[in-house]
């Protein structure tokens, strides 16, 4: 069995998930529930998966917060594969991938960037079903299969449901609206919010989530 056909099997177990970690109204597949699911399988093979990371770039990002108090976020990215490698034949497969994360400590940042790196790597690289990135997972249909289609006839542009998600958010986290259009300038090179598309907010709204949760443990 050759590196691609142990891969293949790693896939055939993956299957799809009930999603774990919860936002506002919708839920997500973490990073631990997909490794739960395959590490016996990959045990089994001998199949090993490592991260390989270069050295990136980052930069300062200094706004103020909606109660007035100005804070300064790290942002980081750069380039890295993922490399799968057969333990018997020491075969490899490198794919390239990338990793990019925005927090108030610069260790933060790129921890937080690995994590969510590695958790869409799994679900792009074994084609795993990912309810909430699917548009219409929030118009009713419960997230079941992804499609490319968009609620309430818009297109793939943003919702103001979605949208008002991401405002609520941003409150919690202490971000005023300026703030929230430099960073999805950061992120998706757009000028206004409702510019995003609906799978961009949805991944705009997970990177609130994420500075939230760090807030909250620091």
């Amino acid at each position: 069995m050759n590196i691609y056909q142990k891969i293949v099997k790693v896939r055939e177990v993956a299957g799809g998930f009930n999603k774990d970690k919860k936002g506002y109204d919708y839920d997500y597949v973490t990073g631990n529930q997909i490794l739960a699911k395959v590490k016996d399988k990959m045990n089994e093979l001998n199949l090993l998966l490592i991260p390989e990371t270069d050295i990136g770039e980052w930069r300062t990002y200094d706004y103020t917060t909606s109660k007035g108090k100005e804070k300064t976020d790290f942002v980081i990215s750069g380039k890295m594969r993922y490399v799968w490698i057969d333990g018997d034949s020491e075969e490899r497969l490198e794919v390239p991938w990338a990793y990019y994360g925005q927090q108030d400590d610069i260790s933060k940042a790129y921890g937080s960037a690995l994590t969510y790196s590695e958790r869409y790597f799994w679900l792009k690289c074994l084609g795993l079903p990912t309810d909430d990135d699917d548009p219409d997972s929030r118009q009713g249909n419960n997230g079941v299969q992804t499609s490319a289609k968009t609620g309430k006839g818009n297109g793939n542009k943003v919702d103001a449901e979605m949208l008002k998600q991401i405002k609520n958010r941003a409150d919690e986290v202490g971000l005023n609206k300026k703030d929230l259009i430099d960073m999805a300038k950061d992120m998706f090179g757009v000028e206004k919010s409702h510019e995003l598309t609906q799978e961009q907010a949805i991944e705009f709204d997970k990177a609130l989530i994420e500075k939230l949760e760090m807030q909250e443990a620091s």
